[in-house]
């Protein structure tokens, strides 16, 4: 998995906004998320969740939210199967 060719995070206080700009699309992240994007975009997939998880390891059920927010990444075009 990795982020959609040419998506770019601009960090607005301790959210982001993500801009895809093949469709134009502003996408609003929350903290976890933006993170997230910013660690793929930069880093690649395994290492984002790698990072993240270590980051979050003490929330509960954070995988299953994480799990979630991958999903809605998918669906929202922002990160795309290799």
């Amino acid at each position: 998995m990795r982020a959609v060719d040419g998506v770019h995070v601009e960090w607005v206080d301790d959210e982001a906004v993500a801009l895809d700009p093949t469709t134009g699309q502003l996408h609003y992240l929350n903290p976890p998320a933006a993170l997230f994007l910013a660690l793929v975009l930069e880093h690649g997939y395994q290492r984002a969740l790698t990072e993240l998880r270590s980051t979050y390891e003490n929330e509960q059920d954070f995988d299953e939210e994480l799990n979630e927010m991958i999903e809605q990444m998918k669906e929202g075009g922002l990160l795309v199967d290799d």
